[in-house]
């Protein structure tokens, strides 16, 4: 072992106050065991990787024999030993006879796999000692964004997982059995009663979307002030709930109180005024006081706080949610007050920026994300058409990155004329990746916007209606 090496390792040992967990017995064993037999490497070229190992030495030589594996030449004690040579790395890991001993480690390759995976748990430990040590200094830092702290803490919480299949390629028959394991277990799902797709609380909306809201689906929900976008958030959320899914409603426009009067107006019985003016009757309790039970046991996750318009924060609380509570899905309310605590010269490019850490926020926790985006107000004069996918504010990008668009119009509301449309509503599906785009759903609710339901009675035509 050279000088520089010993130094980095024994500066490791005097960071920490203790020797940092390490195997390096088997770090030798599994080297001498890939030496010995050709085909060892196939039974951990999924378990570990050069970073894995302890040892500086074992990370060259382990290098090594990956080159020669990557070029399909043979491994062996000489091959590895030219390897080494070729890039000035033998006399630094003790040279021939250091590589000649490695074989006397081990007899075979039998045990390769369960020694490889002893070595990934002490990298993993090893990982989980040096976030620590960082995300203690980031937070002793003044300097340091809290903000950018506990991204960076919520990120080392994944970063730490063992580096198994789910980075590498699959082959297609691998892929088609994946997918058709998945399809078969979504029929046994069926079977037994239970559901793999959350529900709205339209039935003809959950028809068109082939079952509901899926994973890792981005969903944009877009709407003009006024038409009910808040509203109809609550009610994909309640409906999700009652259906047995944690959902984590988080709302940067509204408080929590706001929205649970929300809920609670949902009961004819209860006026507006009396609820937010202190002047209930008796009977207006005792339906406030069945309505909590109804809302009481629901897995709502309500998050009002104002440092939640910060972009890390939705993702830290989501990935806390989901690890302590499943999280099944999540809601944000709404999109134009996201921030990021970065510089960008448009705030298009911010916009861009943020659907698509969502995205990506959707795919690492397996769950559908639905977020609500304000659109401008229609110009004065002239009949106002139905929104299209170009009235989505600030970015294009919002309809790349999303799988499916919705837009929610009232139509009698720009235009009184149209009383057919009163107390109803329409769903634009302009895009679904895995479906009909362009389609219409209508949705029924009452006098006071308050409960959104599927129509019961005969519905309007759309064909008086612009698009």
């Amino acid at each position: 072992m050279n000088n520089r090496k010993k130094q980095d390792q024994h500066q490791d040992i005097n960071s920490l106050g203790k020797i940092q967990p390490q195997a390096l017995e088997l770090e030798e064993a599994v080297l001498g065991a890939l030496l010995l037999e050709k085909t060892a490497y196939q039974a951990i070229d999924n378990i570990i990787s050069e970073e894995d190992f302890y040892s500086d030495i074992h990370k060259s030589i382990f290098s090594s024999i990956l080159k020669l594996i990557s070029k399909r030449e043979p491994v062996d004690m000489l091959t590895v030993v030219q390897q080494l040579k070729k890039d000035g790395e033998l006399e630094s890991v003790g040279g021939p006879l250091y590589i000649s001993q490695l074989t006397d480690r081990v007899g075979s390759a039998s045990h390769i796999e369960y020694h490889a995976r002893i070595i990934a748990q002490k990298a993993i430990s090893r990982r989980i000692i040096q976030a620590a040590t960082d995300i203690q200094r980031m937070a002793y830092d003044e300097t340091q964004d809290v903000a950018e702290t506990l991204e960076y803490f919520e990120k080392s919480l994944s970063a730490v997982q063992p580096k198994n299949s789910n980075t590498q390629s699959l082959i297609m028959s691998e892929a088609l059995s994946l997918t058709l394991d998945a399809a078969n277990e979504r029929q046994s799902q069926l079977n037994r009663g239970e559901i793999s797709c959350i529900p709205t609380n339209i039935e003809s909306l959950t028809r068109s979307l082939d079952g509901g809201w899926r994973k890792p689906d981005l969903i944009i929900i877009g709407a003009r002030p006024s038409m009910g976008k808040t509203q109809m958030a609550l009610s994909f959320a309640k409906s999700a709930a009652e259906s047995g899914s944690t959902v984590g409603l988080f709302s940067i426009e509204m408080n929590t109180e706001q929205l649970v009067n929300r809920y609670l107006l949902e009961d004819e019985r209860i006026d507006t005024r009396n609820l937010l003016t202190g002047q209930l009757s008796n009977q207006e309790w005792e339906a406030i006081d069945e309505q909590s039970g109804k809302l009481y046991n629901l897995p709502i996750h309500i998050l009002d706080h104002h440092s939640i318009r910060y972009l890390n924060n939705i993702k830290s609380e989501a990935r806390r949610l989901k690890r302590k509570n499943d999280l099944k899905l999540l809601i944000v309310d709404y999109l134009g007050l996201i921030r990021t605590n970065m510089k960008f010269e448009r705030r298009q490019l911010e916009i861009a920026y943020i659907t698509s850490e969502l995205k990506s926020l959707a795919k690492e926790l397996g769950i559908p994300i639905i977020v609500l985006s304000q659109l401008s107000r229609p110009e004065k004069g002239g009949k106002v058409r139905v929104p299209r996918l170009e009235d989505l504010r600030e970015s294009g990008d919002i309809e790349q990155d999303a799988d499916m668009v919705l837009f929610i119009h009232k139509p009698d509301y720009y235009d009184p004329d149209l009383t057919e449309w009163s107390n109803m509503g329409m769903i634009v599906i302009s895009k679904y990746r895995n479906g009909e785009r362009n389609k219409v759903v209508q949705f029924a609710h009452d006098s006071r916007y308050k409960k959104i339901f599927e129509p019961t009675g005969p519905t309007p035509t759309i064909d008086n209606v612009p698009f």
